[in-house]
């Protein structure tokens, strides 16, 4: 009796269910969208910094809808385990994709996703892709330059002084980084890099109104102003960071005639922020005002952490091996050398850098001559004798080596740029339009112009000969010495170009032929452009934490 009351009751709702669906609808087949991948990528490799392009071919069940009709939305996020769309990066809403990948090179790949709307019935499809970001800054240039928007840098890898299938140019960095340029005059871009830390791998740009670090590693932002000096100085004429050596705990920073360091047997390695300024010891007076250019030993164990040039004292300064952060910048021992006394030198520095057997060469004046200083600052503190006690080194006492007289040489009084060869007692020097080479030999001194004319209304704005440090990248050596990088300026237009030079001569010596099977050893490797007008270059080593990478 139970059983049929409950069927009683539950009839009503059968009848009812089935009214709903005999309803009046209006059936219509679905114009589906696909996307076809029938021998199409759907997986790619890209380095960070490049393009991603994806042009899908899009099908419809029915008939093709025009443009009009469809809405596009290109999304990235991690595809690694726990991730989702949810943290997404919006890449575009165009039909075919053609961004820059700025996102970090990951181990683990990025989903790049697809998704595409019906705009007439609000139906869609997504389709995933796949995309793995290397990273794409190996070792190469840094080219520092400015235009009406403010100062950017570009960045170069070629294959022949990098030794990669192709070429790399990077174009604005900063730009690419920050959305915008930097502001003021253009000053300065250096590269720092050691080898037993991983934490120690910079990139330094600066104007006379902004100082900032990236990353060596894939360029992105660390820190700025704020956060690179303890009180930021009243005027920023800022030189290159330098940090060198067999044992370099110091990275070094000139600005507005004084010192700055980051030591690391003071500080932790992942420290920023340069000391307050050095001050001289008492021997030296009340004020020094050094130079931007210095040099760093590369002994083990060197004598000092660097050594600059005082131009109000005309004299040779040095910043000792020291476990601390501020400790004084002194004098160095009496000399005993015939050839001049580091401590008092008399003449203005013009440029000062390191060459061959890793001596300095400072051009010097008097305001007339032109003279090349040579000494030998790359000496150990201590040596050891016979039963391995330490005693002092007698050699610091004996620095300067020799003088050579440059001032006949073909329009050094126009040079405006110069650098050194390590292979052989070389100094180039370029004016407006042309590149010398001087070749030094005991008294012998000569010098030869080495380029051909660069065109029409072209002026040299930069010169940096090929020499990556071997402490950093010893499986450079190969290529080491044997490219200049000489910037050009139009007054439109930078450019850069890549010559390939004997590294015992200095001389051209392009090897490769052209498309006609020509050899011109004048002949440029390469030639970027579209640039603004360069005013600084550096060489950038390979962000990795292994030795020869």
């Amino acid at each position: 009796m139970k059983k049929f009351i409950l069927c009683l009751m539950l009839l009503p709702a059968l009848f009812t269910s089935c009214y709903k669906d005999e309803g009046n609808y209006d059936y219509k087949e679905l114009n589906e969208i696909t996307v076809d991948t029938v021998g199409v990528k759907t997986s790619f490799v890209i380095d960070q910094y490049d393009s991603l392009v994806i042009e899908p071919k899009i099908n419809f069940s029915l008939s093709a809808l025009p443009e009009t009709a469809l809405s596009y939305r290109w999304i990235m996020y991690s595809d690694a385990w726990g991730k989702d769309d949810t943290e997404t990066t919006e890449l575009s809403t165009e039909r075919n994709l053609n961004v820059q990948i700025t996102a970090p090179a990951s181990a683990t790949p990025y989903a790049v996703r697809l998704y595409i709307t019906n705009k007439n019935d609000g139906s869609s499809y997504e389709m995933k892709y796949t995309v793995t970001v290397q990273p794409s800054v190996v070792s190469g240039i840094l080219a520092l330059h400015q235009d009406a928007d403010g100062v950017d840098f570009d960045y170069i890898a070629t294959a022949g002084a990098v030794m990669i299938d192709k070429n790399k140019h990077m174009r604005n960095v900063v730009s690419s980084i920050l959305d915008r340029k930097l502001s003021g005059n253009a000053a300065a871009v250096s590269a720092v890099r050691v080898n037993y830390t991983t934490l120690i791998n910079r990139v330094y740009v600066a104007t006379d109104e902004e100082f900032m670090q990236l990353s060596g590693y894939d360029f992105a932002y660390e820190c700025d102003i704020n956060e690179l000096f303890y009180d930021i100085p009243s005027r920023l004429q800022l030189s290159k960071v330098k940090r060198e050596g067999q044992t370099p705990y110091c990275t070094i920073l000139v600005n507005d005639g004084s010192v700055y360091n980051i030591n690391n047997q003071a500080s932790q390695k992942w420290s920023n922020t340069f000391s307050d300024p050095l001050r001289p010891s008492s021997d030296l007076g009340e004020r020094i005002v050094v130079s931007p250019y210095y040099y760093i030993p590369d002994a083990n164990f060197p004598m000092a952490s660097a050594i600059f040039y005082d131009e109000l004292g005309k004299r040779f300064v040095r910043l000792p091996k020291t476990f601390y952060e501020t400790e004084e910048i002194v004098s160095f021992d009496p000399q005993v050398s015939t050839a001049f006394d580091v401590n008092n030198v008399g003449k203005d520095l013009i440029w000062l850098g390191k060459g061959y057997n890793n001596h300095a060469f400072a051009v010097m004046t008097d305001g007339s001559s032109r003279e090349l200083y040579r000494a030998d600052f790359n000496k150990a503190e201590t040596i050891y004798d016979e039963d391995g006690s330490p005693e002092y080194n007698e050699e610091l006492n004996d620095l300067a080596l020799r003088i050579y007289d440059l001032t006949s040489l073909t329009d050094i009084e126009k040079a405006k740029f110069y650098d050194l060869g390590l292979y052989a007692t070389q100094l180039m020097y370029a004016t407006d339009r042309d590149i010398y080479v001087v070749s030094i030999s005991g008294s012998n001194v000569r010098c030869e112009k080495i380029n051909r004319d660069f065109p029409e209304g072209e002026e040299i704005t930069a010169l940096m000969i090929w020499n990556p440090d071997m402490n950093i990248m010893r499986s450079l050596e190969t290529t080491r010495g044997k490219y200049l990088y000489v910037a050009t300026w139009n007054g439109e237009e930078g450019k850069i170009y890549e010559f390939k030079i004997a590294r015992n001569t200095g001389r051209m010596d392009n090897d490769i032929p052209d498309e006609f099977g020509k050899v011109d050893a004048a002949a440029p490797v390469n030639v970027f452009d579209g640039m603004g007008k360069i005013t600084d270059l550096c060489i950038k080593l390979q962000g990795k934490d292994n030795f020869d990478n």
